[in-house]
């Protein structure tokens, strides 16, 4: 069933609630940045799924319109361009001054020193990395993916969910492996990432009228991403899994939790500087 009611440009928005008022069906619109969707009465979008149906069965060349101006995610990031900058300059102030060796010693991630409570290790191993193709690829996916969480959740929201996802998928990692390891990389925030867009685009579509296979698809996306993204050597593949989890989880959370109203204002600040202190109190050790 098309999508006539969730994350529409405001040209399309206009256009539903046009063609439900002529019905004399009663509507509104929330925003969310460009994003707008449609609220009306329970009772009433069974009756104007169907009137749109008819609608635009009838103004093909509308309806190829509508479909084609779909809202796309922004890829205007600075926050994420800014991480992305940092991980590149801790990987290569490490490797000029001879330091990467000590650094995954001393901040990489393992049970044996997680479960003696060096908790710290679970966010400073998300900043170092093997080498130069290690850190490209978490380039490439927190471009890709952590763009996307950002633009629907805020960059300040969206930094510290992706933190959060990393820290939790470690620790649980840890927990569960019990083994002598050192793991290192933002993988796990990149599976933690993905995880959030899951849990968002299905706590979307739980609110229009979808199947169960609907609804579950992008579930078997991120499953699908999450195995075609966890392949190679030396890749920590339950760390990559308890992260998309995480994210998941967290992305559940948020869309539950938060509102349109309450992604506004100042919020953004605050939660980009409690990322940051954490990230800062984990490479001094203070938990």
């Amino acid at each position: 069933m098309e999508n006539y009611f969730n994350t529409l440009k405001k040209e399309q928005a206009n256009l539903v609630l046009l063609v439900l008022a002529s019905q004399g069906i009663s509507a509104n619109f929330t925003r969310d940045n460009d994003s707008f969707d449609i609220v009306m009465k329970n009772a009433d979008e069974k009756i104007a799924t169907q009137i749109l149906e008819k609608y635009f069965t009838e103004n093909k060349a509308i309806k190829e319109n509508f479909q084609n101006s779909k809202l796309h995610l922004s890829w205007k990031s600075p926050a994420v361009f800014a991480i992305m900058a940092m991980l590149a300059f801790i990987h290569i102030y490490s490797r000029h001054n001879e330091i990467h060796g000590l650094l995954v010693r001393e901040y990489g991630s393992s049970a044996l020193y997680i479960l003696q409570s060096e908790y710290f290790r679970a966010v400073t191993a998300l900043l170092l990395h093997a080498d130069i193709e290690h850190l490209a690829g978490n380039l490439v996916g927190l471009f890709v993916f952590g763009t996307g969480v950002f633009s629907l959740t805020g960059y300040g929201r969206g930094s510290l969910m992706l933190l959060l996802s990393g820290f939790l998928g470690n620790v649980t990692n840890a927990y569960f492996k019990k083994g002598v390891y050192l793991s290192i990389g933002a993988s796990t925030c990149v599976l933690g990432a993905a995880g959030i867009l899951t849990a968002l685009q299905i706590t979307k579509k739980r609110k229009t009228s979808m199947s169960n296979i609907q609804i579950l698809a992008p579930f078997a996306a991120g499953m699908a991403l999450l195995a075609l993204l966890s392949g190679g050597e030396n890749t920590d593949i339950s760390a990559h899994l308890f992260g998309f989890l995480w994210g998941f989880l967290i992305g559940v959370i948020y869309s539950a939790v938060v509102t349109k109203e309450q992604k506004k204002g100042l919020d953004n600040i605050m939660y980009a500087g409690i990322s940051i202190i954490i990230i800062l109190a984990a490479w001094m050790k203070y938990f």
